[in-house]
């Protein structure tokens, strides 16, 4: 049977529910999904040597990196459904809509997702962590560059992150070890593991669900929004306050568009 399939396709159908309830959040999910998919088959490079051995319908083999289609799906709905709990999080705390395409913002998404994924890398090989505990490092750094450059963005990630946490808890000890009770032994390196369960579920599990969660929840927002600051920028530089003899006057949109 083939367990990740049913794995990744539960989480894509959670996907196509978000979507269709919050309307408003779509396009921070759809852009998040596809920036950061990626990560799904390149952290495979790592994670399959040390941490776990999942088998795919069709496995994909390129020299020592195996991954599979279903790395992909995985990525792609998680990293989008932590996107669009945090975006409606972040608009009920005050945060505006995302609207417009920000094609800078959207490649920035991509390069950091990448860079996430050196710093792995660079943890892997220099200071010899195994791969889950770099990935949950690179996370909370890359997450750490975020908030601290917008902090009004905290409060929405943390709760998006325990969200994802749960949600990923719920995953498997309510369905994944439902189907498959044996799946950890069978697949998970438990020389990697540390032990720890919660009703039967790693603890790894979770906490990296709570870490990816907080550094894909806000990315989107947080590289679409620094292309916006610049063009508000470019306003009050064009328009300096002694042209008016007061503050330059921006219009509602503009307003709108800068505290996104």
């Amino acid at each position: 049977m083939h367990k990740y399939a049913i794995g990744a396709l539960f989480f894509l159908g959670i996907w196509f529910v978000l979507f269709a309830c919050v309307r408003k959040s779509r396009k921070p999910m759809l852009w998040s999904s596809l920036a950061l998919g990626h990560a799904g088959p390149i952290s495979q490079y790592w994670h399959v040597r040390d941490y776990w051995s999942p088998i795919y319908i069709a496995k994909i083999q390129i020299g020592n990196w195996v991954f599979g289609l279903e790395d992909y799906l995985f990525a792609f709905a998680f990293a989008g459904i932590c996107s669009g709990i945090f975006d409606l999080l972040a608009r009920k705390s005050g945060q505006k809509e995302l609207l417009q395409f920000d094609p800078m913002g959207f490649l920035g998404s991509i390069l950091f997702g990448l860079a996430c994924l050196l710093v792995m890398g660079v943890l892997i090989v220099f200071l010899k962590l195994n791969s889950l505990h770099a990935i949950v490092v690179a996370f909370l750094i890359s997450a750490a560059i975020i908030l601290a450059r917008r902090p009004k963005l905290i409060t929405p990630a943390v709760q998006a992150a325990f969200i994802a946490a749960v949600a990923m808890w719920i995953f498997y000890r309510g369905f994944f070890l439902q189907l498959f009770p044996r799946i950890v032994s069978e697949w998970w390196n438990v020389n990697a593991l540390s032990g720890m369960t919660m009703g039967g579920v790693p603890i790894e599990e979770v906490i990296w669900a709570w870490t990816a969660a907080l550094f894909a929840g806000p990315a989107i927002r947080y590289c679409m929004g620094r292309s916006i600051d610049t063009k508000l920028m470019k306003i009050v530089i064009q328009d300096p306050p002694e042209k008016y003899g007061d503050s330059p006057t921006l219009d509602s949109s503009e307003i709108s568009n800068a505290n996104q």
